[in-house]
């Protein structure tokens, strides 16, 4: 029996949550013992994370490791670390180790395409700012899938940065919404900021699938509990895969080409509708 180190900036938001459930389940069922890390999210959590699998990597019985959620890049940073074991990311948020991510540009650029087949043309993307610690590449992805999505349609992008939290997604979705040519659509780059938008729009009156549309990205549970039109992504299922690709005899070090691209699903419910004309008739693409 061996050691499979895991680290996560979280243990309580649901994406980790889910990760981590599903990498310590198949860490088990493979005759291992799972090792949980929480490095929470800093200016050095990359650091402390890096130091804290280094360190686990000293012990004889750890055989590899799962990370996500870090900005991890082939760098100084890493590259100059010892990697005695094989280290596996999850989320995309890497350049040069092996990763199971979802493919965030296509992602993006379905869930745009959904609200612009629905006859929207003012789409605003909800997100934050691209150098922001969680997520930095996934981030980017999805902002690129939604701007792919926008000039194939030869639609003005309309970029709302906020922080990334439900609170901040509110606050600038009722400074937005409030405008004389508000969007009549929106694509929040998660679930949390897509949930934000939606109570903000219900504070001033509209109502979600007629008067604003709203996409979100994870399907987490909420978004069910909000009727949302969502990216549906498997975490757990993402967890699982990083330990298959970590067992299945990786050696340490860098190397892209060994990544994984994990299935993404759109989910369709009520929080999006067809686009609607002054006369108050549908404009959907027929």
């Amino acid at each position: 029996m061996g050691v499979v180190s895991i680290a996560v900036p979280a243990i309580d938001r649901w994406y980790f949550t889910e990760m981590v459930r599903g990498a310590q389940q198949r860490i088990v069922a493979a005759g291992h013992e799972p090792r949980l890390h929480r490095v929470a999210l800093s200016d050095g959590s990359t650091a402390v994370a890096t130091a804290t699998l280094h360190a686990d990597f000293q012990d004889p019985e750890v055989i590899g490791a799962v990370a996500g959620g870090f900005r991890y890049r082939a760098g100084a940073q890493t590259v100059e670390t010892s990697w005695k074991r094989p280290l596996v990311l999850v989320g995309g948020s890497a350049l040069g180790f092996p990763t199971v991510m979802v493919d965030d540009l296509t992602a993006g650029r379905t869930a745009t395409e959904h609200l612009r087949g629905l006859g929207h043309t003012r789409i605003a993307h909800f997100t934050t700012s691209m150098e922001h610690q969680a997520g930095h590449l996934i981030i980017r992805r999805r902002a690129k899938g939604y701007h792919l999505a926008m000039g194939a349609g030869g639609l003005e992008p309309l970029v709302v940065e906020h922080d990334l939290d439900q609170t901040a997604a509110f606050e600038a979705a009722r400074r937005v919404l409030r405008a004389p040519d508000r969007p009549t659509a929106v694509f929040g780059v998660t679930d949390d900021i897509a949930i934000g938008v939606l109570e903000a729009a219900r504070e001033l009156g509209l109502q979600p699938g007629r008067d604003l549309s709203v996409v979100g990205f994870n399907d987490q549970p909420e978004a069910l509990a909000e009727d949302l039109t969502t990216i549906r992504i498997r975490p757990a299922e993402m967890g699982a895969a990083a330990v298959d690709m970590l067992l299945a005899g990786l050696t340490p070090g860098l190397d892209p080409a060994r990544s994984h691209l994990h299935s993404s699903t759109l989910v369709i419910r009520s929080s999006t509708g067809p686009a609607r004309t002054a006369t108050g008739r549908s404009s959907a693409v027929r």
